[in-house]
C-alpha cells in the first residue's frame, strides 16, 4: 500500500521542467504578438500615409488639368507652406476658382470659397507642401511635393512625394 502512494503527483524535478517548458513557450509566444502589433502598427502608418498621398496627388492633378490658369498672384510657390489657386469654369460655363493649400497638418481644399474639407486622412500629417510653378512657349504647369508623416512615436513613417502636371 505505500508503494502505491508514493507513486502519486509530481516531484519537484518534474515541476522545475513543466514550468522551464511553459515558460519558454509563453515567451515565443509573446515575442511572435509583440512583432505582429508592431507589423500592424507600420502597416497602418504606411497606409494612412499612402492613401493620404494618392488622394491628394489625384484630385490636385485633376484640378490641374481642368484649370484654364494659375493665379500667380494668389499662389504661394517654393515655400514648405505652399498654396495653388487655380482658375478655370465648371460644366455650365460659370467661373471656378479651387485653392489647395495646408491648415494644421491637413491638405485642404476650397472650391469657390466653399472648403468641403481635407484631402489627407485625419491620422497622415502633412508636414510640407510645395508648389514649383514652370512654363514654356507651349505649356505651363506645377510640380507639387508633399512630406507625410504618420504612426505613433515607437512606429513612426515619414514619406516625400513628387508630382508634375500640365495644364490643359
Amino acid at each position: 500500500m505505500k508503494s502505491i502512494l508514493k507513486n502519486k503527483g509530481f516531484s519537484i524535478l518534474e515541476m522545475l521542467i513543466y514550468v522551464s517548458i511553459l515558460t519558454i513557450m509563453l515567451a515565443v509566444i509573446m515575442g511572435v504578438t509583440i512583432s505582429i502589433i508592431r507589423s500592424v502598427r507600420v502597416v497602418n502608418a504606411l497606409r494612412e500615409i499612402e492613401s493620404s498621398a494618392i488622394v491628394s496627388f489625384e484630385r490636385i492633378s485633376r484640378e490641374t488639368r481642368l484649370a484654364d490658369s494659375i493665379d500667380l498672384a494668389e499662389s504661394d510657390f517654393d515655400v514648405a507652406d505652399g498654396r495653388l489657386v487655380l482658375i478655370g469654369v465648371d460644366e455650365d460655363n460659370n467661373p471656378r476658382t479651387v485653392e489647395f493649400y495646408l491648415d494644421d497638418g491637413s491638405l485642404m481644399v476650397e472650391e469657390n470659397g466653399v472648403e468641403p474639407g481635407s484631402l489627407t486622412q485625419a491620422e497622415a500629417e502633412v508636414t510640407s507642401l510645395i508648389f514649383r510653378h514652370f512654363s514654356g512657349e507651349n505649356s505651363e504647369g506645377v510640380r507639387t511635393e508633399i512630406s507625410i508623416e504618420s504612426g505613433t512615436s515607437t512606429h513612426y513613417r515619414s514619406d516625400n512625394f513628387y508630382f508634375g502636371t500640365l495644364l490643359r
